[in-house]
């Protein structure tokens, strides 16, 4: 598949179901319709919890664009498709993806309908019934995702779950966290503001280990959909973040901030 347009920044001007309009920079009399996997127009209009990429209509935004071709009455025309994606890492993940045959472009943004380290770990962990409860996967196509791809996920996992970025250190270019950034120039702004609202000195101690692989098993164990569970960790975790916060270290207590979440 051959990019011509990999990168986009402008004004997120409306998202209607998973369709974007964005105005780029400097040309204001033009728009880019970009279609957006679901668990990205989730959070974009703050469906997916509090976290820092809510509601961003309005604001600039920056995506990573896949561009194709789209046949169109059994292939007499063709209608060009803009994709797009929070960072590089997300994008070449689709492009992992759909290199598995029968998950084109069209198909493989549908199954993206949660995050995109939540279907890299379920692949990685060959979890082929938790890939069956996305769009458009069957347990044959559950069968054959898991069969090319569980040894080349690994540096996925985690991929947008808390903040819509790579973790760091998995080699791939990584955008910065998505931050509501208005166009015109607001007076004061919340960027450089520490997180624990803590000054920038010497860092103390490093943050407790988040237990999500514990507490997702522990929502399965309870009755969720594997799916359901991986999305209410995310969200639980944006909204402690959101708040300028580091969510709790105890299974317990993030099982009940899953709740609450959901």
């Amino acid at each position: 598949m051959a990019d011509m347009l990999t990168r986009l920044q402008g004004l997120l001007e409306s998202i209607e179901e998973n369709r974007a309009t964005v105005v780029p920079e400097g040309a204001p009399g033009t728009a880019y319709e970009v279609l957006l996997p679901a668990y990205l127009a989730d959070a974009w209009l703050g469906r997916s919890g509090a976290g820092p990429g809510a509601a961003m209509v309005g604001h600039e935004v920056t995506l990573h664009t896949v561009q194709y071709l789209e046949s169109q009455g059994q292939g007499a025309s063709f209608v060009p498709r803009l994709l797009g994606f929070a960072s590089a890492p997300e994008r070449a993940f689709f492009d992992l993806l759909t290199s598995v045959k029968g998950l084109g472009p069209k198909r493989g943004l549908r199954v993206m309908a949660v995050e995109p380290g939540v279907i890299a770990r379920a692949i990685a962990e060959r979890n082929g019934r938790l890939l069956q409860t996305l769009p458009e996967i069957g347990p044959k196509l559950a069968e054959t995702i898991v069969h090319e791809l569980k040894s080349k996920c690994d540096k996925y996992v985690g991929l947008g779950v808390s903040r819509g970025v790579a973790p760091s250190g998995n080699g791939a270019e990584e955008s910065p966290p998505v931050e509501p950034k208005p166009i015109k120039r607001a007076g004061k702004g919340g960027a450089g503001a520490p997180l624990n609202g803590k000054s920038g000195s010497a860092a103390s101690a490093p943050p407790p280990v988040i237990p999500i692989r514990q507490t997702v098993d522990a929502l399965v164990a309870l009755g969720e959909l594997p799916v359901d569970a991986e999305r209410m960790v995310a969200r639980a975790i944006d909204r402690f973040r959101g708040l300028g916060g580091e969510p709790p270290a105890e299974v317990s207590a993030l099982i009940g901030a899953a709740y609450a979440a959901r």
